[in-house]
């Protein structure tokens, strides 16, 4: 099988479920998820349901753009999706925003919110321990100011397309569909002439090393051994227009 087999579309509601489903067995043993969902295994559809919830709130964000991976054969079912965010305020991010802004996506953005404060209140995720939730939210806070957060770095990379979720099915990889994701975010870039920034595990350094991306720093808590993985950012190329 080669990626001639595969398609890649835009997302849409009825992807969620598949792909809430798909990160969550794709992270289930990841040092990450170790660290923060300890008891995954006594309530995985709390698991799922996390990412369904964080997969639904970024798919009604006018700033966000998100992309599936279809095999031409089942195309209802994807088998990768990968989820991007651009923000700043520059002429490109405004024309994105208005052109993905209406009441409908409004109210559904408020309709989701309330609904999933209430169903986290009534129903709390019961794999997550919160000692782990509160130190991991810590240590990503004081990487996003070191790296991007600052009034210096706000200066150099507010303006940016930033890549909140890759995730490819582990049947599905080496395919390159992984970086037919990208792509879609790289050509955005370009043509916005701003940078793309990214979190990466382990894994996915080795990819996105391949795409252009340069290392800024690793993470500043390191789980399960890790020694590689960290924040990345690709730059467009100086006078190219995609």
């Amino acid at each position: 099988m080669t990626t001639d087999t595969i398609q890649i579309r835009r997302m849409t509601l009825p992807d969620i479920p598949y792909m809430a489903q798909l990160a969550s067995t794709t992270y289930f043993n990841t040092p990450l998820s170790q660290f923060l969902s300890p008891y995954r295994h006594t309530y995985p559809e709390d698991f799922t349901r996390y990412f369904g919830h964080r997969i639904r709130a970024r798919l009604f964000n006018p700033r966000c753009i998100g992309f599936v991976a279809v095999s031409v054969s089942n195309p209802a079912i994807p088998v990768a999706y990968a989820q991007f965010i651009r923000l700043g305020n520059d002429e490109a991010a405004r024309r994105l925003i208005a052109a993905q802004s209406s009441i409908w996506k409004t109210l559904c953005r408020w309709c989701m919110t309330a609904w999933v404060w209430v169903e986290n209140v009534l129903r709390p995720d019961r794999s997550v321990d919160a000692d782990a939730v509160g130190r991991f939210e810590k240590s990503a806070e004081a990487d996003d100011l070191r790296f991007w957060g600052s009034d210096e770095m706000k200066r150099l990379y507010g303006e940016r397309w930033h890549a909140q979720s890759v995730v490819v099915s582990a049947d599905w990889r080496r395919r390159g569909i992984g970086r037919r994701l990208m792509e879609e975010v790289l050509r955005r870039g370009q043509e916005d002439g701003v940078v793309v920034g990214l979190e990466a595990s382990e894994d996915g350094e080795k990819l996105y090393r391949s795409l252009g991306f340069e290392l800024r720093g690793r993470f500043s808590l390191l789980l399960g051994g890790e020694t590689e993985g960290g924040i990345m950012m690709w730059r467009p190329k100086e006078g190219l227009k995609c």
